[in-house]
This record gives C-alpha cells, structure tokens and sequence, in this order.
C-alpha cells in the first residue's frame, strides 16, 4: 500500500481509497486547484470581491438566483459556502454542483478529472492494482453479461413473439419462424442490454 502525504494532518497515512484509484483524480484536484480560482471561473472575472479576509460573490450554482452576495470562499483550503442556499464544502463540491454531476461517488470523481483538465492538470493515472483486477475479472463480466442477454432474450421472445408465433396453424411453419425470430432477437438483446449499462 503506497504511503501518502497529508498537508492537513502533517503524517504520512496509508489511503484504502488510493489502491482502488478512486480518491486519485478528487484528492489531487483538491491539492492543486484553489477553490478561489474555480469560484472566480465560475462567477466571472472581477467578479469576486474581497471582505476581510473572505471573498464573496453572487452564487455561482445553476439552480440559485440571487440579487446579492451570499457565496462566501473562506481563504486557505477552508472551501466556500453559500448562505443563500445552504451549501459548501470544497473544490471538488463547487465543481460538481455548479457543472452538474451527479451526487453519487463516480460523480465526485468525474467533476474532478474535469476540474484538472479544465485547469490544465493531467488526470492520475490508475493504479496498477485496478488493471490487474478488470483483467482478472473480465472472465466474469462476460458471462454476466452473457446471462443478461439471455434473460431478455427469452423475455422479449416470450411478451412480443410468442404471440404472434402461436397465431400460425401449421406446426412446420410455426417452428421455423420461432427458429428465425430466436436467431433475431440476439442482436436486439444485446443491442438493448448495452444501452442499458450505459444508462447507469
């Protein structure tokens, strides 16, 4: 397990997070892009408008509107806060809130890789670990994904063909046209299975 630094704690601390290559792209887009600079993107150049030792601005999210500052970002890597709409948090937060991403944990991860590009950062590479496992279980997702075939296969067949199939009297016509719509129905199955995954 690789040994990582923390400016925050000051010690040197195993992250589980690191070997799976999910906290790569969101720890490394914290240390290298100030929120200060995504805040002053997001709400406009000159924009911004120091207070103390705060800067403050209109919310900057898409599904807030307002007439006066409520955006505050704290200095150092303190993060923002709207008071307008009661949130904050850190960069990766305001990036994700303010381009859309989802609030699961890919969508951390996503507004972070975009983050870094967005500021001229290379995204980190995955571990050699994460490699190492999707070959190792490529085997099963390939059944896996064999057997979601085959349920909607026999599924679509069974609601949207059999139907027509048992309309026909002759025994010898109807089994070869249940044998040529089971042999189309493969490329619809997995047609339809591989939309499927990429809608989640």
């Amino acid at each position: 397990m690789e040994e990582v630094y923390t400016r925050e704690r000051g010690i040197a601390t195993a992250n589980p997070q690191e070997d799976r290559g999910v906290g790569r792209p969101i720890e490394a887009a914290k240390a290298l892009v100030p929120v200060i600079d995504l805040a002053d993107l997001l709400c406009g150049p000159g924009r911004m408008r120091r207070i103390g030792e705060r800067w403050t601005a209109r919310c900057p999210l898409p599904d807030h509107d307002e007439k006066t500052p409520s955006f505050t970002v704290y200095p150092g890597d303190r993060g923002w806060w709207c008071y307008g709409c009661n949130r904050g948090g850190d960069v990766v937060d305001l990036a994700r809130l303010a381009w859309g991403f989802p609030d699961d944990g890919r969508g951390a991860a996503e507004a972070a890789g975009f983050l870094l590009l967005e500021f001229g950062h290379e995204i980190p590479a995955r571990p050699e670990p994460w490699f190492s496992r999707q070959k190792r279980q490529a085997p099963i997702r390939a059944k896996i994904e064999g057997v979601r075939v085959e349920v909607l296969m026999r599924r679509l067949f069974r609601f949207v063909f059999e139907p027509m199939i048992s309309a026909v009297e002759d025994p010898n016509e109807r089994a070869e046209m249940a044998a040529d719509l089971w042999r189309d129905v493969l490329p619809m199955a997995v047609r339809m299975t591989e939309n499927r995954r990429r809608a989640e």
